[in-house]
């Protein structure tokens, strides 16, 4: 099975003003995608499963900071960037689903550091997901033993529960659909 490519999620004015990160995030291994609007980025955190976003708090004076309700849960990590006088400050939204909005502002020099050990974190959490998925419960020895002998010895059937198939990333669809339909 070969290991899931890293993908992400640019969101700006355009993408030229991405390239430094787009090109960074790609030598990291990262496939990227951009969007130039709230709803373009909408639709397609609904349509494919990303493992980052990057965006400013705001883009063409409409705020962004939904992206946090709509992404919370969903596994990914969300940066925002905020403009001040001669550069911007990132800021942690969401780290693998789970807010942490209020988190230090990064310097974009201790951004660069941050991204990568997030890249890091979603090869790894990749990695893990694969290995479980490839994983075979080992059989224990003298198991034969602990089986019932014969059908009277079986407990009862309990009640059959609706397998749950709620996904992050159906989660995160619902959550990007409802968002779609709020715009």
């Amino acid at each position: 099975m070969e290991p899931r490519t890293p993908k992400a999620l640019l969101i700006g004015e355009n993408p030229q003003g991405s390239s430094y990160l787009a090109k960074r995030l790609q030598e990291r291994g990262c496939e990227c995608e951009f969007a130039v609007s709230y709803q373009e980025a909408c639709s397609l955190l609904g349509a494919q499963g990303f493992d980052l976003v990057l965006s400013p708090m705001r883009l063409r004076s409409s705020s962004l900071f939904p992206l946090i309700g709509l992404l919370d849960g969903s596994g990914i990590t969300l940066f925002y960037s905020h403009a001040v006088e001669d550069g911007c400050w990132w800021l942690p939204a969401l780290r693998h689903g789970q807010k942490c909005f209020g988190s230090s502002a990064l310097r974009p020099s201790e951004f660069v550091a941050a991204l990568d050990e997030a890249i890091e974190e979603i090869c790894f959490r990749a990695a893990m997901e694969r290995n479980s998925q490839q994983s075979v419960t080992p059989r224990q020895p003298g198991s034969l033993a602990t089986l019932p002998s014969s059908r009277e010895e079986l407990p009862p059937a309990g009640p059959k529960l609706p397998k749950s198939g709620a996904t992050a990333e159906a989660v995160t669809a619902s959550k990007v659909q409802q968002g779609i339909e709020r715009a």
